[in-house]
This record gives C-alpha cells, structure tokens and sequence, in this order.
C-alpha cells in the first residue's frame, strides 16, 4: 500500500493528504462543538439554542485556525487584512453550509421523509463538508496566482 502512495504524482499526494487534514480537522469541529454544546447547556445551564449558537461559532474558529496553520500551510498570508479577510470568507461560507445545508437537510429528511434526526443531522455534516472543502480550496485559501485544477493528472 505504501508503495502505490510513494508512486501517485506529487500534485495529487498533495491534494490527497489537504483532504485527510480537512477531514481530521472537521472531526475536531464536531468533537469542539458537541463537547462545549454539552458544557454550557448541562453544565453551565445555558438554554441549548444559546449553547448551540456558541459552539458553532467556537469550532468554526477551532477549524478556521487549524485549517490556516496545517490544512493549507503551503498557503500562507500575512498581514492583518489578509488574515481578517480569510477569515470572514471562511465564516460566510461556513455559514452557508451549517444553515442552509445542514440545518436544511437535517429538517427536510426528518420532517420529510422521517429519518431519525441523528442521521439526518450526519447526512448534513456529511454534505456541508464535502461544500466547505470546495470553498475553503477554491475560495478562502486560493492563491491568485493561476486556476487550480481540482482533480490533477495522475
């Protein structure tokens, strides 16, 4: 297995492995925004629709952060307006995604077509990071220095 990843075209290698990283850092969104949900509704006392606003907002910094030091290191800025502008295009996307897809998916398959909002709910991560890949690749951390090939010849 090693030796057909020593083998791939350094271009996708790349892509490949900013993809694991985005995957990973989603994972440690989901991990911050559920475990700081559970804190200020069951232990600080919070109403949950207060706690869920704060932990989405909390885990969209956690992934803004992670994803600008190890997800696109090769693409670093400098400057505060730089940073300050990625940063709002990060959120504005994140945006779309949590509300118009997950939430939007999360109430149409539940309402809808009747499946238990648990998977509702995985189904809308599932879909929104797939779209927050995309505009996070494309968008908030793209360089203006040519296009960018989505799938690199291999």
């Amino acid at each position: 297995m090693s030796q057909i990843y020593i083998n791939l075209n350094p271009d996708f290698r790349r892509r490949f492995l900013r993809i694991l990283k985005f995957g990973t850092v989603g994972i440690s969104g989901v991990a911050v925004n559920a475990g700081l949900l559970f804190l200020f509704t069951e232990k600080i006392g919070f109403d949950y629709k207060i706690s869920a606003i704060i932990a989405i907002e909390l885990s969209i910094i956690n992934n803004f952060l992670w994803n600008s030091i190890w997800t696109w290191d090769d693409k670093k800025i400098s400057g505060k307006i730089g940073i300050s502008k990625r940063f709002i295009k990060f959120h504005i996307s994140c945006a779309f995604t949590a509300f118009a897809v997950n939430y939007g998916l999360l109430i149409a398959l539940t309402e809808l077509l009747h499946i238990p909002y648990q998977i509702s709910n995985l189904i809308g991560i599932a879909f929104g990071s797939i779209l927050n890949f995309f505009f996070s690749h494309f968008w908030v951390f793209r360089h203006k220095t040519g296009p960018v090939a989505v799938f690199p010849k291999i």
